[in-house]
């Protein structure tokens, strides 16, 4: 074994002691996969660079930040969709679309609460989708429905129950909660007729470029890493302005900032798409192409062996610090003085 790839954050690390024990990582080389939401370095995270020759993350958003304070090299590696699922998927939709239903046009969010709701911004999915769709005006505009999908909703019953709240009732607002198999997540996207993020900040977006593949129509935020596989013209990107977190959630901590997606050009997006659906079609098949060149699997093996060549032909951080004097300047990089290596 040559490599040992690490694919957990440092915070994941630093609160779960041993975790990585099992593995028993041995080899020369060590290269983390982290990701990352803001463009603000996250504090802490430092001090894990002298465990890693090398730190590898999904976008060049979020290398951008990590960046920031690395002393090793920081790579943008995207994630790999699962191109044969999804052709299987996009194919499946396609069969599905040339059926007339008469169920509403259905928009679909989806987020995890350990995301956090706060940079996942569900509560500004619903605003956006009422303001299109006033609720006191549900018997004159067109059969719609907004299903948010959310994951650890029993960890969070205070934030679950004053989310659905916002809702005023609206029987048109659904909640999905709980982990779905792969075959349920597939049905879900297969049923939907847009997908909405107003997110605040992403590292990468796996779901929107995964709806982007099968052809389902997205809403987004134009704002951060999903930008980087989503122009303009390939989804509904909505403008946004600078916000300063206002108090700390989770990982995300006052005084930093993202983004406050504009929801009345979101609303205008969702009744565009349902006021228009040639445009709607096509714009799902502007996301299939583009998202199918940017996130190409050979594209991104290229990077990996471009990457590795490079590693495996020189020594790696441990192999060169550990023939320097301990008081070399060179052991600044050394961030921590409790590294496992």
């Amino acid at each position: 074994m040559v490599l040992d790839l690490v694919h957990t954050n440092p915070n994941v690390l630093a609160a779960t002691p041993g975790l990585l024990d099992p593995a028993r990582l041995t080899a020369p080389l060590r290269i983390g996969y982290w990701a990352w939401e803001l463009e603000a370095f996250p504090d802490g995270w430092e001090l894990h660079f002298a465990d890693y020759d090398e730190i590898w993350c999904p976008s060049a958003y979020c290398a951008q930040s990590l960046s920031q304070r690395s002393p090793v090299p920081v790579v943008p590696l995207p994630h790999l969709p699962d191109w044969p699922r999804l052709d299987l998927l996009r194919s499946k939709r396609q069969a599905q679309r040339q059926n007339h239903r008469s169920t509403p046009f259905r928009f679909l969010s989806l987020f995890d609460f350990w995301s956090t709701p706060e940079r996942k911004n569900p509560a500004g999915v619903i605003a956006a989708f009422q303001q299109a769709f006033p609720p006191e005006r549900a018997d004159q505009d067109p059969s719609v429905e907004l299903l948010i999908k959310t994951s650890s909703a029993e960890q969070f019953p205070g934030q679950r129950r004053e989310l659905e709240a916002l809702a005023g009732g609206d029987q048109r607002v659904r909640w999905l909660d709980g982990l779905l198999s792969r075959t349920e997540l597939d049905a879900l996207f297969c049923s939907a007729d847009a997908l909405v993020s107003l997110h605040r900040a992403e590292g990468f977006g796996l779901n929107l470029a995964d709806a982007m593949a099968i052809e389902l129509p997205v809403i987004a935020t134009g704002y951060s890493a999903n930008l980087e596989f989503m122009p303009p013209g390939s989804a509904e990107l909505v403008p946004w302005s600078t916000a300063t977190i206002s108090r700390s959630c989770g990982d995300y901590r006052k005084g930093l900032h993202w983004a406050d997606p504009h929801l009345e050009a979101a609303a205008a997006a969702m009744a565009r798409l349902v006021q228009q659906p040639t445009w709607a079609a096509a714009l799902g098949r502007r996301g299939a192409t583009v998202v199918r060149e940017r996130l190409t699997s050979a594209r991104l093996a290229g990077i990996v062996r471009q990457r590795l060549a490079q590693a495996l032909l020189q020594p790696s951080r441990r192999q060169l610090l550990a023939g320097l004097p301990h008081d070399h300047d060179a052991r600044l990089l050394e961030w921590s003085t409790t590294s496992p290596r």
